[in-house]
């Protein structure tokens, strides 16, 4: 390992300039894809800093604005929501912005490139992007879905790039509930959702800004992949000698600095697997001696866990700061996302034998910790690398979804003169370290770097600066997982796997020591889906084509579900259907897109999930009271019930979490093997909620369609929603039979 990591000292380094020649972290090929300058560098501090500076960068934009996003919103403000306007005339909310400019500007162009997202994120997300005027104005501003890549992977990054002169990267979303600003006030009214007026937490981020050829350099890699996704001619590159866009109102931290660009892309077809991040993570853990200071949403990444541990456990280690959140997006968030976040923290503690981790989190106006989502994706390491970018230190970001990162370090060479900045970009990581912490402590960067620079100590800092009953950074002692599932889930998690995984391999991630439970999974794992697609398709063709339409009508129907739903016992029937129905042995699926139907996907969710809860409950009690001879005569008529007795009773919760989210089996089957071979309630109930809340909110929205079938002014229409159901059946399909066909890389440990 270089030993330039030991040649500088926080305290002194404004002095020192002797970085030439010293081998950096980021190596092309290796650890990073490529190094590349930015002429002007920024950072900019939490969504309101952002997005304001976006604004302004986009009004100055001439040729051409491209978008690569995770999440997208139309309405999202990009101005202080409760101040008046700025009178510049141009409209305050991205998608309104983009076309007017477009409509202004005949030579502009507008390029959205969005991560197809799956269904279970669609309440969260405006539905159809790809289909909705405010994407899709005219040729010039349009919006793409990509989904290309392993059915369970994402495109991740958060990318603008506009003329190829500018370029803004990280961890924020153009999307709602990320504006904020650097005081997290709690009862801010700006922080609301744009459409229902609902208030969100507060929330940190930061987004790096950059000038000249890194700019270019990403407008090139988006331009290649819209033409691969699309299928379209790559849009034309702009003429180099555009104006800058850089907002007048943002002062730059740094000129002409060497950065270097780190990617993950998963293996896919014919192109091979890209870890550029997951390397230079390891590389800058390994070569830290004072300090490694986190900032990040997820911490659960087996690679992490293993290089901070063995740097921990060093005699000559650094100190480890991690600042995470306490606020995640609902219970299944947390008991999955959490639980590796859990397994990650209690390693760390093994290995810190020298009392160099401390784990916080946000305490805002001495209300407590668990009121402020921490999104950003930084790790700061000495005063020798900075890592910023759309990667999580989870273990999807290392191997799974598309990622890219960026990397500063004084080391690292101009493209052009190969030499580098030094001591100007140790100041630089220093003072962005200092403004974090400023900002979570309440006390002026400055403060924190005489302290710093006077203790050499990140513990120091905290002990001295912040007030954990006013504003502060409180410890956090352990995670926010059931110990049940901590126990008893797959490493990694299902949801943050390494690298993707086939349908046929799922048994082998649950049960590795293998079990006749693989032998229950065999057929198709969406054939009920498949059924219930043909069906709704089949009963839309009868109603509408046949004189069913007139004797049945919409409005006779729609009165109808009205009737129910406004009736006081409604509540009791539907979660009485649904526990009922699902224990004899009625379609699961079915019950709950009619649940859908008629109560709407918010309610109908509610009861279904309710219901299917009860009827889980009933069957597992059923099961624990059969004995003796009713058992041995269940097991002899039904051939999968011995099998899965046997899989509970050896793996437990692992069991119960397989067979809810790949129903191969009936689910009443599954209750009462898992009663019978003697599960504790608590488990049961935790695999149950676990494993099916995914599935229910997929199958309500698709109940929401069916019911925008019934209510459809014409068979046209119709015909038209009924379509969309059948092409998401179809995709389900699609879906299966590439993973089946997919042979998966080892689920392993990287590093």
């Amino acid at each position: 390992m270089s030993n330039h990591h030991e040649r500088s000292t926080t305290g002194d380094i404004a002095g020192f300039d002797g970085w030439d020649g010293v081998s950096p972290l980021a190596v092309p090929g290796q650890t990073c894809w490529r190094i590349t300058r930015a002429d002007r560098y920024a950072v900019l501090i939490d969504g309101a800093a952002y997005f304001a500076a976006l604004r302004a960068a986009l009004i100055a934009a001439r040729s051409q604005i491209l978008i690569v996003a995770w999440d997208i919103s139309s309405t999202v403000p990009l101005c202080d929501p409760d101040a008046p306007p700025p009178d510049d005339g141009w409209p305050v909310t991205l998608a309104p912005l983009l076309r007017a400019l477009t409509e202004a500007r005949p030579e502009l162009v507008a390029r959205v490139l969005l991560w197809d997202f799956p269904m279970f994120y669609a309440s969260d997300r405006e539905m159809l992007p790809a289909w909705r005027r405010e994407w899709n104005p005219h040729p010039r501003m349009t919006l793409r879905l990509d989904g290309t890549g392993p059915v369970d992977s994402a495109h991740h990054e958060k990318i603008v790039v506009i003329d190829d002169r500018l370029a803004f990267m990280g961890g924020l979303d153009l999307a709602q509930a990320r504006w904020d600003t650097v005081e997290h006030r709690l009862e801010d009214p700006r922080r609301r959702l744009s459409a229902s007026g609902e208030a969100y937490p507060p929330f940190h981020d930061m987004q790096s800004m950059m000038e000249g050829p890194v700019a270019a350099n990403l407008g090139a890699m988006i331009r290649a992949r819209w033409a691969r996704v699309t299928d379209e001619p790559a849009p034309p590159a702009p003429a180099p000698d555009l104006p800058s866009p850089w907002p007048a109102s943002v002062p730059a931290d740094i000129e002409s600095l060497p950065v270097a660009l780190a990617r993950t892309r998963p293996a896919h077809d014919d192109a091979p697997a890209i870890d550029e991040i997951a390397r230079l993570i390891a590389a800058d853990i390994r070569a830290a001696r004072r300090w490694i200071y986190i900032e990040d949403q997820y911490l659960t990444s087996r690679l992490v866990a293993e290089t901070l541990a063995e740097r921990l456990a060093a005699a000559d280690g650094p100190e480890v700061v991690a600042v995470i959140p306490r606020v995640w997006d609902g219970w299944l968030e947390t008991a999955t996302m959490g639980v590796g976040r859990e397994r990650l923290l209690r390693a760390l503690r093994a290995a810190d034998r020298h009392g160099r981790l401390r784990v916080v989190t946000p305490v805002l106006e001495g209300r407590g910790s668990g009121l402020m989502k921490i999104h950003t994706k930084l790790m700061i390491v000495d005063d020798i690398a900075m890592r910023h970018g759309s990667a999580n230190l989870n273990n999807r970001s290392m191997g799974l979804d598309t990622e890219l990162d960026l990397h500063l370090e004084p080391g690292l060479p101009d493209p052009d003169t190969g030499r580098s900045r030094g001591a100007d970009v140790a100041l630089l990581i220093e003072t962005v370290l200092c403004r974090l912490l400023g900002e979570h402590l309440a006390t002026p960067p400055e403060t924190v770097r005489a302290t710093l620079r006077e203790t050499g100590s990140l513990h120091a800092v905290l002990d001295h600066h912040g007030d954990p009953a006013v504003r502060g950074l409180a410890p956090v002692d352990s995670g926010d997982a059931p110990e049940d599932l901590v126990e008893a889930l797959p490493d990694p998690v299902p949801g943050d796997f390494e690298a993707p995984v086939s349908a046929r391999d799922l048994p082998r991630v649950f049960f590795p020591e293998g079990t006749a439970v693989a032998r229950q999974t065999q057929g198709h794992p969406y054939r009920r889906v498949l059924l219930l697609g043909a069906l709704v398709i089949l009963v839309v063709a009868v109603w509408q084509g046949t004189p069913l339409h007139a004797m049945v009508t919409r409005e006779a129907v729609t009165a109808w579900v009205e009737a129910i739903r406004v009736h006081p016992l409604a509540p009791v029937g539907a979660i009485g259907l649904m526990a009922g129905g699902s224990l004899v042995g009625a379609p699961v699926t079915a019950l709950i897109v009619a649940m859908a139907v008629v109560f709407g996907p918010l309610l109908g969710f509610v009861y279904s999930t309710v219901g299917a809860l009860a009827s889980a409950a009933a069957g597992f009690a059923i099961g624990r009271r059969l004995g003796g001879p009713a058992l041995e005569a269940l097991q002899a008529r039904v051939k999968p019930m011995d099998g899965v007795i046997r899989a509970a009773r050896r793996h437990g919760l692992k069991t119960v979490l397989f067979f809810r989210i790949v129903p191969v089996l009936l689910y009443t089957l599954v209750n009462l093997a898992c009663g019978a071979a003697g599960l504790s309630w608590r488990v049961f109930i935790w695999g149950t909620l676990v494993g099916m809340v995914p599935g229910i909110a997929v199958m309500s929205l698709l109940g929401e369609g069916l019911w925008q079938v019934i209510q459809a002014s014409s068979p046209w229409r119709a015909g038209l929603i009924a379509a969309g159901l059948l092409a998401l059946v179809v995709a389900f399909r699609a879906v299966s039979r590439r993973a089946a066909r997919t042979q998966a890389p080892d689920v392993r440990r990287r590093g």
